[in-house]
C-alpha cells in the first residue's frame, strides 16, 4: 500500500452513515482496515444500475442469445481478442473503425500510433471494449473476462497520470478520450463488481482516477466546447460519474455543471429542425447517443434534466428517423460511415416511449440498449405500438437537408438533397448532392470520409466537390480545401425552395461558390420527383463567358454502362435495382465513365465508378436528366424525348428561357410532360404551349392522354 491509495479517503464524503466504518478506520489510522471497509460497502451498496443480479444475468443473456446472435458474437469476438491484447475496433458505433487488428506480445503501448493515424490511439484509450469484456463474463462466467478489464484498467492508471491542465497534445488524455472514457468505465462496472480481480487497491485505484476525470472534465470546458461535439462527449463522461458515484465530495458540483452543460450543448448545436449542426450524419448520431445515455443515467438516479433538453433530444431521434434510407442506413454525408440508425432509434423510442421512433426502430429492443437499459425495459418496449410517421418526404430547412420518399417500405423510393452550410471540420464541399436509393439498393451515394490523416491525399479528395453527386464549372471546387479540418474559400446556399405534395415533390436550391470568378457564374439545381416513379434533375448555370459545367454522379459499388449515342448512363447490378440516368438531348452534351472508390467505413475502401456529363456554354446553360429506378429483373425503359416550347402568340423559345420533355413508360397513366420555365415567368408572353397544351408556371405537369390531360403547376 501506498499514500496516494489512502488520498481516496480525502475524497469522500465519509460522514454518510453507511461509510461510518470506513471513517472510524481512517480517523484510527488503519488505513487498510479502511480500504477493505471500502470494499465491502460497494460490492453490498445498492444503486440503481449498479449491478445486475444473477437472475437478470440469466434473463438477459437468454434474451440477446436469442435475439441479438450477431451481436452475441461480435462481442464474444472482441472479448476473445482482447483478452490476448488485441485490438480490432470494429462495433457499429465505434467513430473510427479499423481493418487490420492489432496485437501487443508484452505491455499495451496505450501510445501506439499505427499507419500514422492517431485515431487509433484514440480508439485504444475509449475503452469501449471493456464493456464487451464485462458482457462475456455476465454471459459465461469465465473470469478471464472480468480479469482482463481489471488487468488492464490497473495498467491503464498506473501508466497514463492526468495532466496538470487539460490539453489536446497527447493520446491518452484528450478531453473527448476522457469524456467517453468515463461512460465506458461505469458501463463497464455494473458486470465486474464481484469479480475477485476486483480487489480494494484497485477500488481505490479507480475512485481516484475516476475523480481525476472528473476534475479534468470539469476544468476542461470553454466557449468553444458549447459549440462542438467535443463539449458533449465530455459531459456524456461528467455526467455518470457524478451520478453514480454521489460518495464524492464533489459529486453535486459535477452534476450542476453537467446539468448546465448538456442544456447550453444543446440549445446551441441543435437546429431548429434538430440536426446538429456539424452537418454529419455520424456526429449527429455521436452526439445524439451521448445526449440519450444522459438522459438514461439521470433518469435511473431520478434526476431531472429539463425539458428543453429533452425537447432537443428528441427532435434530433426524428430528424434521425427521416434521414434514414429506407434500409435503415445514414446517409454518408461528410465524415461519415455507412451506419444503420435503429440502434440509436431504439434507445430513443424506450426513453421516451415514441410510437413513431419506435416504427423505425428495431422490432426487439436491440442488443447495447438491452444490455443498457434492462430486462423490464425490454418487456415495456414489446408493448409498445408502433406509428408510421405523418410525412413521407421532410425538409429540413434549417440545415438544408431534404428528403423525397414515396413511402415507408424498404422497397420504396427514396432521395436526399443537401443544400445548407458546411459544417465545420467535419464538413465536406457537397452542397447540391444527391442520394438516391430505390427498391431495396443503394443506387447514388456519396463516397464517405476514409480517414482523417492528411499524409494521404485521398483524405482530401473525398471532400472536394467533384467526389459528390454535385456540379462544378471548370473544373474549380466551389468549396476550397485547405487540410483535413479546415478550408479556405466556402460556398453558401442560396434560393431554397421546397414544396411537398402527394402526387410530387419539388425542391431547389443553388449556392455562391462561383461568383467570385472574374466571370461569376450563379449555380442552381432543381429536382422534381413525380411519385412514386421518377426524379427529373434540372441544373442550371448562367454566366456572361463561357465556361465547361460538369455534373458528377457516384454509384454504389458495381457494374455501369454508358450507351453511345444516347449517353444513357445505366447500372448492371444482377438481381438487384438498377437506375436509368437517362439525359434530356442537349447539343454538345458529353459523358465518361471513370473508376473511383468508396469508403462506406472508416479505413476501408472499395472499388465504384461514376459517371460526369459536361457541357461548354455561355448565357443560360441547363443539363437535364431523368433519374429511373428499375426493380430488380425490369428491363421496360422509359423513352425520353425532347419537345420545343412556344410562346402563346407562336413564336418558339431557345432552350435558356425554357425547355420541355416527355417521358413515355408502361407504369405511367399515359405519359408525361414536363415544362421547365428557366426564367420566372413575368408577364402573359410567358405563357407557353407545349404539345397543343397553353400553360403558365415555372414548372408544370402535363399528363394523361390527348383528350385526358390533366394541368398540375408544381411551381
Amino acid at each position: 500500500m501506498n499514500d496516494k491509495l489512502y488520498s481516496v479517503f480525502s475524497l469522500l464524503h465519509l460522514e454518510t452513515p453507511e461509510l461510518a466504518d470506513v471513517a472510524i478506520a481512517v480517523k484510527q489510522s488503519r488505513y487498510e482496515d479502511a480500504l477493505l471497509a471500502l470494499h465491502q460497502y460497494y460490492r453490498q451498496r445498492e444503486i440503481p444500475g449498479g449491478r445486475w443480479t444473477k437472475e437478470e444475468t440469466v434473463q438477459m443473456t437468454d434474451y440477446v442469445k436469442q435475439n441479438c446472435a450477431d451481436e452475441v458474437a461480435a462481442v464474444m469476438k472482441t472479448a476473445d481478442e482482447v483478452v490476448e491484447n488485441t485490438f480490432l475496433f470494429q462495433f457499429p458505433w465505434d467513430m473510427e473503425r479499423t481493418q487490420v487488428p492489432v496485437t501487443f506480445e508484452r505491455k499495451i503501448d496505450w501510445n501506439y500510433i499505427p499507419d500514422v493515424d492517431p485515431e487509433w490511439s484514440y480508439m485504444l484509450n475509449r475503452h469501449r471494449y471493456w464493456i464487451a469484456l464485462g458482457q462475456a463474463y455476465a454471459m459465461t462466467g469465465d473470469e478471464r473476462y472480468a480479469a482482463t478489464v481489471c488487468r488492464q484498467l490497473e495498467d491503464w492508471i498506473d501508466r497514463n497520470p492526468v495532466p496538470s491542465e487539460p490539453t489536446s497534445d497527447t493520446l491518452t488524455w484528450r478531453t473527448i478520450e476522457a469524456g467517453l472514457r468515463g461512460s465506458n468505465w461505469i458501463k463497464t462496472l455494473r458486470y465486474i463488481w464481484d469479480c475477485p480481480q476486483f480487489t480494494p487497491a484497485l477500488l481505490a485505484k479507480l475512485l481516484i482516477s475516476l475523480s481525476e476525470h472528473a476534475r479534468y472534465l470539469a476544468a476542461a470546458f470553454t466557449s468553444w466546447r458549447r459549440i462542438s461535439n467535443w463539449g458533449v462527449l465530455e459531459t456524456s463522461g461528467l455526467l455518470p460519474i457524478a451520478l453514480y458515484f454521489p460518495e464524492f465530495t464533489e459529486a453535486q458540483q459535477w452534476r450542476s455543471l453537467a446539468k448546465q452543460r448538456l442544456e447550453e450543448t444543446a440549445r446551441i448545436q441543435v437546429m431548429a429542425d434538430g440536426v446538429h449542426w456539424e452537418q454529419s450524419p455520424t456526429y449527429h448520431h455521436e452526439v445524439l447517443n451521448c445526449y440519450l445515455d444522459c438522459l438514461y443515467f439521470a433518469k435511473l438516479h431520478g434526476w431531472k434534466l429539463s425539458e428543453d433538453f429533452r425537447s432537443k433530444v428528441h427532435d434530433m431521434a426524428v430528424a434521425s428517423l427521416y434521414w434514414a434510407k429506407p434500409n435503415h442506413r445514414q446517409p454518408m454525408l461528410g465524415d461519415s460511415d455507412d451506419n444503420d440508425v435503429r440502434s440509436i432509434l431504439s434507445l430513443a423510442a424506450a426513453l421516451f416511449a415514441d410510437e413513431t421512433l419506435r416504427f423505425a426502430a428495431d422490432k426487439r429492443l436491440d442488443y447495447d440498449s438491452a444490455w443498457l437499459l434492462g430486462i423490464e425495459a425490454i418487456g415495456s418496449y414489446d408493448s409498445l405500438t408502433s406509428a408510421e410517421p405523418a410525412d413521407m418526404s421532410r425538409a429540413f430547412i434549417h440545415s438544408g437537408h431534404y428528403v423525397m420518399r414515396s413511402g415507408w417500405s424498404e422497397q420504396d423510393l427514396y432521395l436526399y438533397f443537401h443544400c445548407g452550410p458546411l459544417g465545420g471540420g467535419h464538413g465536406h464541399a457537397d452542397m447540391l448532392h444527391i442520394d438516391l436509393h430505390a427498391y431495396g439498393k443503394d443506387l447514388l451515394t456519396d463516397l464517405g470520409r476514409y480517414n482523417y490523416s492528411d499524409h494521404t491525399p485521398l483524405r482530401r479528395a473525398l471532400k472536394e466537390s467533384a467526389a459528390h453527386n454535385t456540379t462544378t464549372v471548370d473544373g474549380i471546387g466551389f468549396t476550397e480545401i485547405a487540410d483535413t479540418w479546415s478550408f479556405h474559400r466556402i460556398a453558401g446556399p442560396l434560393g431554397c425552395k421546397w414544396i411537398s405534395q402527394p402526387d410530387y415533390d419539388y425542391v431547389e436550391g443553388g449556392h455562391d461558390g462561383y461568383l467570385h470568378l472574374d466571370d461569376p457564374v450563379f449555380v442552381n439545381r432543381r429536382i422534381i420527383f413525380i411519385k412514386p416513379h421518377y426524379w427529373l434533375l434540372v441544373d442550371r448555370f448562367h454566366s456572361k463567358g463561357t465556361h465547361r459545367f460538369t455534373q458528377h454522379f457516384h454509384f454504389a459499388p458495381g457494374a455501369i454502362e454508358l450507351e453511345d449515342g444516347s449517353l444513357i448512363c445505366r447500372t448492371r447490378n444482377e438481381d438487384e435495382a438498377n437506375l436509368l440516368m437517362i439525359p434530356v438531348p442537349s447539343e454538345g452534351l458529353q459523358a465518361e465513365v471513370t473508376e473511383g472508390v468508396i469508403s462506406r467505413e472508416y479505413n476501408l475502401l472499395e472499388s465504384s465508378n461514376n459517371v460526369t456529363y459536361s457541357r461548354s456554354g455561355s448565357g443560360m446553360t441547363t443539363m437535364l436528366q431523368v433519374l429511373y429506378p428499375q426493380r430488380a429483373g425490369e428491363s421496360a425503359r422509359p423513352q425520353v424525348s425532347k419537345l420545343p416550347v412556344y410562346r402563346h402568340t407562336g413564336q418558339q423559345v431557345e432552350d435558356a428561357q425554357a425547355e420541355a420533355c416527355r417521358i413515355v413508360h408502361p407504369e405511367l397513366d399515359g405519359e408525361h410532360i414536363l415544362v421547365i420555365s428557366h426564367q420566372v415567368p413575368s408577364g402573359h408572353y410567358d405563357s407557353y404551349v407545349v404539345d397543343g397544351v397553353q400553360i403558365f408556371g415555372e414548372i408544370v405537369l402535363i399528363s394523361g392522354v390527348a383528350n385526358e390531360r390533366k394541368i398540375t403547376v408544381i411551381n
